[in-house]
């Protein structure tokens, strides 16, 4: 997938329905942390362009993301905490028409293993539950654990598990 096929800057957000009509982007990310686009804007951009074309750029602690689905049908989202990897790979998923739910390889970031130990921690088994259910030992589980959070650049098993949740795993 190409990511960058035309790439233009709008400066004032009132241009930006004008903008969309004029060159009809295949697809459009906004930061919606920008001061310059509240919920006005993003509703004129929604009203000029599918809202499955449309990904949000935001925080995973923004609360309001049901909000946009909700009102405008915004369904894509990718986050500012995300690795580069994996905001390209989230690109990727919601600009082709995928759903933006992780498959089992994760696009060669994480092995299969790892999301298999990655959904049962998310599913709440602890280490040496994983390492029964999955035959191999208590440090390897951990080994897993800590290349995940390397790779995903996250700081603990919370923030996997958010991930796991988020992008569909679980």
């Amino acid at each position: 997938m190409k990511f960058v096929k035309d790439v233009r800057t709008v400066g004032n957000p009132g241009e930006l329905p004008d903008a969309i009509r004029e060159f009809k982007p295949d697809s459009l990310v906004v930061d919606i942390y920008s001061r310059n686009y509240g919920d006005d804007v993003l509703g004129s951009i929604c009203a000029n362009l599918a809202p499955e074309k449309i990904v949000l750029h935001t925080t995973r602690e923004n609360k309001h993301l049901n909000y946009y689905n909700a009102v405008h049908g915004i369904c894509h989202f990718v986050y500012a905490e995300d690795s580069v990897e994996v905001i390209k790979y989230s690109l990727e998923k919601c600009l082709s028409g995928g759903n933006g739910f992780m498959d089992d390889s994760f696009q060669g970031i994480l092995t299969n293993r790892e999301c298999e130990v990655l959904r049962l921690i998310a599913l709440g088994k602890t280490s040496r539950e994983i390492a029964e259910q999955l035959c191999i030992s208590k440090n390897t589980v951990d080994t897993h654990r800590n290349k995940m959070l390397q790779k995903l650049n996250m700081a603990n098993s919370a923030s996997l598990v958010q991930f796991a949740y988020n992008t569909g795993l679980i």
